[in-house]
Formats: structure tokens, C-alpha cells, sequence
């Protein structure tokens, strides 16, 4: 798993609007840029499929996890 690449995709997920509609209309074709493993081929493509639905991804609160905060 290229963790650079899908940061990549990601990023641009929520940034570039066009690419965004085009993974959400057809993630296959968006996603074919990129050499993309199965797993990561199907995480990010459930990812366009929660855009499309208008879920909220699950965030949950911001804690502090170490001494320094």
C-alpha cells in the first residue's frame, strides 16, 4: 500500500471539484491515474460512494494523545 499515493487521492478528493465529480460518477475511470492495490482501489472507492451520498465521514472529537498538548 502506497500510503503517499492515497494521501494524494484524497487530498484531491476534496479539493479539486471536477475530479471529485468524476470519482463519484465513475470511480473506476478517476481512480485509473493511479496504480492503486485492490484494497486500496476499494477503500477509496467507498469513499467516493459516501460523497456521492452526502455522508459526513465518521470524525469523531479531536482528543490530546500525549504529554505534550
Amino acid at each position: 500500500m502506497d500510503l503517499r499515493t492515497v494521501e494524494t487521492i484524497i487530498r484531491r478528493l476534496f479539493t479539486d471539484a471536477e475530479f471529485r465529480s468524476q470519482a463519484i460518477a465513475d470511480s473506476a475511470s478517476a481512480l485509473s491515474e493511479y496504480r492503486l492495490g485492490p484494497a486500496e482501489h476499494a477503500a477509496l472507492s467507498k469513499l467516493c460512494l459516501q460523497l456521492a451520498g452526502g455522508q459526513k465521514l465518521n470524525a469523531g472529537p479531536v482528543t490530546s494523545l500525549g504529554w505534550w498538548s
